[in-house]
């Protein structure tokens, strides 16, 4: 059929009007801080973002105890991206003051790309904000580290300070601020036969390891409104045959409670809740990832119930590193409605040697032979060890950054204090001098006054007397 003469140009505007729509619903963070260190001038990122030069900027500063040193990548080969063209690098202490318009979590990308020997030698640690994020850290290969942390104060001081006889260089940064339903502050701790609720995660600081998107592609940091990315779970799927296991894919619309401050699009995107894997009653999946030993993880796995024609058709159990961490689970009963998106966060001290375990598996509770579970997306995030950060207290070389990091304010307010205490104590300590010299002459001070020589004179004389002093 022809169409109208006006129907183009109504097109277009329809057009033009939905994808103003999608602008104005992205995520816009109070504190975005984009900086591509070293170079000299911006970087443009294909997902539109812009990052600019680590000098001039108003709402930045650097501070070094001696000169740092850009170093632009060589011609040879291309670099991955528009971020590692250049690098600062730091023969000493240094760090970045970043303005905080808005106190409360963060998320704190910094981009590594070692582009000669110097860069792929370098070895240093990172703080922020108190914390210790990276300790004896190097960089052999192109790296991204990504935190998530509490930010209570007015400026946050990024350090960087080299091992001895090494130096310390990042190629970018990224700061802005974290929507408040990213963080939740109840989790379900996975401790041997024990499945216990705790609270206090919010205070936490998280680094993250993995964003897999099960059965589903790559999404890059363009379909993501916190510009993250998330990758193909089959590279970590374990005996994947036998296991009852489908592949899904949804074309429908995913639909998110109304008004909820709870699940958004900035908790996770469509794209990893429009794929997922499944199980059936007799089946199990595993997904096994790497991770340093010795640490408490957060695993954060995402459903969605793409599969179901109906509600209330499937249960199945939920394992952690082995450990049954949820039994029967009824995501109906949670949601109340199909294509509804949903995570649960647990907890678990990883104890298999460097190597973390999830699976989900049937329920007798389904019907045999058919859909008893999926999952849609899976998140393991590392959480620090101590008050001090990820890898052990922090240290006293980058705790001086701590105290700029609470602002010129609090810091003049400080200093006004300390002065002040300062004069008090002098005070008291001429007090003190002052009545040890009286003690010594026993507590009294020579008068002179008027008294009869005995023959109806008057005669001057010098007497001892007793005498009270006021100061």
């Amino acid at each position: 059929m022809a169409s109208s003469p006006g129907s183009t140009p109504l097109a277009a505007l329809l057009l033009l009007a939905l994808f103003s729509a999608s602008a104005a619903s992205r995520f816009a963070p109070v504190d975005n801080h984009l900086i591509a260190c070293g170079a000299t001038g911006p970087a443009v990122l294909p997902d539109g973002r812009r990052f600019i030069p680590d000098t001039g900027c108003a709402s930045m500063r650097l501070r070094s105890e001696s000169s740092t040193l850009p170093t632009a990548a060589p011609n040879a080969p291309a670099a991955p991206s528009p971020l590692h063209a250049a690098a600062r690098v730091f023969s000493c202490h240094a760090s970045y003051d970043l303005a905080i318009r808005r106190r409360g979590h963060h998320v704190l990308r910094l981009h590594f790309y070692p582009f000669d020997a110097t860069l792929a030698s370098a070895r240093f640690h990172v703080g922020a904000g108190g914390f210790l994020l990276l300790h004896n850290f190097t960089a052999s290969s192109p790296v991204v580290k990504e935190f998530l942390l509490p930010v209570d104060t007015d400026v946050l001081a990024l350090t960087f300070v080299p091992e001895a006889g090494s130096a310390a260089f990042v190629n970018a940064i990224e700061l802005f601020s974290a929507p408040e339903e990213l963080v939740g502050d109840i989790g379900t701790l996975v401790d041997g036969d024990d499945i216990i609720q705790i609270d206090g995660l919010s205070s936490q600081v998280f680094e993250a390891l993995y964003r897999i998107n099960v059965a589903g592609h790559k999404v890059t940091p363009f379909n993501d409104t916190l510009w993250r990315t998330w990758v193909n779970d089959e590279g970590f799927l374990v005996k994947k045959e036998s296991s009852g296991s489908k592949a899904w894919s949804f074309g429908g619309r995913i639909a998110y409670p109304k008004g909820s401050k709870l699940m958004t699009r900035e908790v996770a995107p469509d794209n990893v809740y429009n794929s997922a894997r499944s199980v059936n009653s007799e089946g199990n999946v595993t997904w096994a990832f790497p991770v340093p030993a010795g640490n408490t993880y957060l695993v954060r796995m995402h459903f969605c119930d793409i599969v179901s024609k109906a509600l209330y058709q499937l249960y199945f159990n939920i394992y952690v590193n082995g450990r049954q961490a949820a039994k029967d689970f009824d995501i109906s009963g949670t949601t109340g409605h199909l294509a509804y998106p949903y995570y649960i966060d647990f907890v678990v001290d990883d104890d298999y040697e460097g190597l973390l375990e999830v699976a989900i598996g049937g329920s007798n509770m389904s019907r045999a032979g058919e859909v008893s579970g999926f999952l849609n997306a899976v998140e393991i995030m590392r959480m620090n060890q101590t008050g001090g950060g990820m890898d052990g207290d922090f240290p006293a070389i980058l705790d001086m950054d701590y105290l700029f990091s609470k602002g010129i304010g609090e810091f003049a307010r400080s200093l006004l204090c300390g002065l002040v205490f300062a004069g008090l104590f002098l005070v008291l300590v001429t007090l003190v001098v002052r009545l040890r010299t009286e003690l010594k002459n026993n507590g009294t001070l020579w008068s002179r006054q008027s008294m009869d020589s005995g023959d109806g004179k008057l005669a001057r004389a010098y007497q001892l007397v007793p005498t009270k002093t006021d100061y």
